[in-house]
């Protein structure tokens, strides 16, 4: 509720910003926020492709040791294509694909759990 209020503050603050200004003062006003968006939008591709190599790198040999079709059909209910578009940052639908905070952890969690089970086998 309180984001949704301090929302509603900054608005308004904008708005009223914006009825100060002159024609030419809004389209200058209007040209820096699309141009600082823009930029956050680099921003935050490059931090995602420094993600994806990291998350490549952290899982080595791991793809080719395990089923990844495994992997991603039970721990995910989704396909060995969308696990592998999401490791390698691989563009869908003309954009990188990239793992959701929850789907990393749900991957570190379905490689703890196969790890567990590789861990309890004893062969006599």
């Amino acid at each position: 509720m309180e984001q949704t209020v301090t929302k509603n503050k900054q608005n308004a603050m904008i708005d009223e910003l914006r009825d100060s200004m002159n024609e030419q003062e809004r389209k200058n006003f209007n040209a820096a926020i699309i141009a600082e968006a823009r930029a956050l939008i680099e921003k935050g591709d490059r931090m995602m492709e420094t993600e994806v190599m990291e998350i490549r790198k952290q899982l080595g040999d791991v793809p080719e040791i395990l089923s990844m079709s495994y992997i991603a059909d039970h721990y995910f209910g989704k396909s060995r294509t969308w696990l592998y578009q999401r490791i390698n940052g691989n563009k869908v639908n003309g954009k990188p694909a990239y793992f959701t905070r929850a789907e990393r952890k749900q991957l570190q969690d379905a490689l703890h759990d196969v790890g567990q089970k590789l861990s309890a086998i004893t062969l006599i």
